[in-house]
């Protein structure tokens, strides 16, 4: 089963772009699904399966990580 996933963008790169998951894991995501403009560094957004979805606000997505932090690991 795939999620999705919140992550913020660490690096630019054309068609795709580096996230770190609130883990602090960086993947490499595509942009082919994401509309508007392309995000740049600190920008919010959800990945599903390698490619990025949608943007989230700053402030709702730092309270959302800080509660996913808090919440622990996830079991798979």
């Amino acid at each position: 089963m795939c999620i999705s996933r919140l992550h913020r963008v660490v690096a630019e790169g054309g068609s795709c772009v580096d996230v770190e998951d609130i883990d602090g894991t960086v993947h490499r995501v595509s942009l082919l699904a994401l509309d508007g403009a392309p995000p740049v560094v600190g920008d919010w957004l959800v990945v599903h399966s390698g490619y990025a979805i949608d943007r989230v606000e700053s402030a709702e997505a730092e309270a959302v990580a800080a509660e996913l932090r808090r919440a622990g690991p996830v079991a798979t």
